[in-house]
């Protein structure tokens, strides 16, 4: 998944390299296309495996299980990261005044996230996955409100934010679905029967930031690549930095109210 947002993120800047035009989007969309032929040649052996039908997962046993309450907090958790990265292109350009830098700093990161997945998985299997968030969920927040403060033009300091983020999100990739299935696991019941919940949660935190920041910075009479006044340009501020924050503090105290029993692996 992170190898795929990397690439989503580094081709269109390619393209522009060799020439391509319109941003490199339209020559981006023809690679995207070509590389999904690919893909399902690629994967034919798989689709023709025969299909093991899990047993019936009802709200009743989730709920018995107690993964309804990670459910939760997966989608407020999801929350922060979705708004940021609705509105990466927008603070990175027009609040840092960082032109041509988003996709770069976008890039790193992701790969921040890919490279501590396996770090944060070793330091769960030794501390457990409720200790490991409460040491990378401040590391969010500390990124966040580092975001807010941050001057314009400061490239290296949105960097560093941009690492340190990446790193916690790593966290939140590898444990958080962790604990889900250990959770329905230890209850009997077949976690791979309730992935498409946990997709369904990730993908509906998306929405909802779209649905929600995205109203406010058009009210503000915020323009993305276009002069903005200063109130737009703090409504911006505070829709990727402090709004994302408070959510963050909000999932870590769900995480603080989740018996140790239940994050164990």
């Amino acid at each position: 998944m992170l190898v795929g947002v990397v690439i989503a993120a580094i081709m269109p800047d390619v393209f522009v390299f060799f020439g391509g035009g319109g941003q490199g989007y339209p020559a981006f969309c023809w690679f995207l296309g070509v590389m999904a032929i690919g893909v399902a040649i690629l994967t034919q052996s798989v689709w023709r495996r025969p299909v093991i039908l899990g047993e019936a997962l009802s709200f009743g046993g989730i709920v018995n299980a107690g993964a309804l309450k990670l459910l939760m907090l997966a989608m407020i958790n999801s929350l922060p990261v979705a708004i940021t990265s609705t509105l990466f292109l927008f603070f990175v350009e027009d609040r840092l005044l960082l032109h041509g830098m988003a996709g770069v700093l976008l890039i790193l990161f992701f790969v921040s996230a890919g490279v501590t997945v396996p770090i944060w998985a070793k330091i769960s299997l030794r501390v457990g996955g409720k200790r490991t968030l409460l040491f990378a969920m401040p590391m969010s927040i500390l990124g966040f409100a580092g975001a807010a403060y941050i001057a314009p033009e400061n490239p290296v300091g949105f960097a560093v934010i941009c690492v340190a983020s990446g790193a916690a999100l790593g966290a939140d990739l590898v444990i958080l679905p962790a604990m889900f299935s250990v959770a329905l696991t230890q209850a009997g019941l077949k976690a791979s029967a309730a992935f498409g919940i946990w997709s369904f949660a990730g993908k509906l935190g998306l929405a909802l930031a779209a649905f929600l920041v995205l109203p406010m910075l058009e009210r503000s009479g915020f323009n993305a690549g276009q002069s903005n006044s200063a109130q737009a340009l703090e409504t911006l501020n505070i829709t990727y930095a402090v709004i994302p924050c408070i959510l963050k503090l909000g999932a870590l105290l769900m995480v603080l109210s989740l018996p140790d029993k239940e994050l164990s692996s």
